[in-house]
């Protein structure tokens, strides 16, 4: 099964603003002071440095249903960007593609409400159960510095994830060509990978959303990390 990084677009043309990061502005005035937003606050800020050992939590916020607006010039598509952001929500979704996403192949996830000023159908975060670092087997994976266009791709190995933080603070822009993942999550249609930026959508889901006409995908045909099931 072939497997793609699935990002918001960044083309103006698309989203109708040249930002090339969002289209939507939260609001926070209306909640700001209630405790159970500030306890989903917290939990989504960068400050929170057990999130990745308590994912489970999400399950336990409640937060009322926060409320957005369009840019000026924006237009609305079923993938948005979003300001200021929440660690670990990266985008927004409709209704529309939260109810193709439940009939696909998927980990544990939770949804949160938002609504849009002036926007008739329903927007959604989504937050989908994570595959942590000390899941991944770093010496199968590997790990790059350098572009291929300009020829000095270096590759680099690494044993495990001490090892790749290590790496990463003397190699800030090194990334991941190959992740090796257990092979449990195989055949799982979305799949996320905390040292991984952009979800991975199976080619069957990327097809599906696109029969749809689910808009603002930005799909990474040819620059996304490979996967490997072990």
């Amino acid at each position: 099964m072939k497997y793609y990084q699935i990002s918001a677009s960044p083309d103006h043309k698309i989203i109708g603003v040249k930002n090339g990061i969002y289209q939507v502005e939260i609001d926070e005035n209306s909640v700001v002071k209630m405790d159970n937003y500030l306890e989903f606050r917290q939990h989504f800020s960068r400050k929170n440095q057990n999130f990745w050992n308590e994912q489970e939590k999400i399950y336990r916020l409640f937060p009322p249903a926060l409320h957005g607006k369009m840019l000026k010039n924006a237009k609305v598509t079923d993938v948005m960007g979003y300001a200021p952001g929440y660690r670990f929500l990266d985008y927004i979704y409709s209704d529309r593609f939260i109810d193709i996403f439940k009939v696909f192949n998927h980990g544990n996830y939770k949804t949160f409400d938002i609504n849009l000023r002036g926007v008739g159908e329903k927007y959604n975060f989504l937050f989908l159960e994570t595959i942590i670092n000390e899941e991944i087997n770093f010496e199968q994976s590997s790990i790059i510095t350098g572009h291929k266009a300009l020829n000095d791709v270096k590759h680099h190995q690494v044993r495990n994830k001490d090892e790749y933080y290590s790496f990463l603070q003397q190699n800030p822009l090194g990334k991941f060509e190959k992740i090796a993942i257990p092979r449990q999550y195989f055949e799982k249609d979305i799949i996320s990978i905390q040292a991984i930026p952009n979800k991975f959508y199976s080619e069957k889901l990327v097809d599906f959303l696109l029969d749809c006409d689910i808009t603002g995908l930005q799909i990474g045909y040819n620059n996304s990390v490979q996967l490997e099931f072990i």
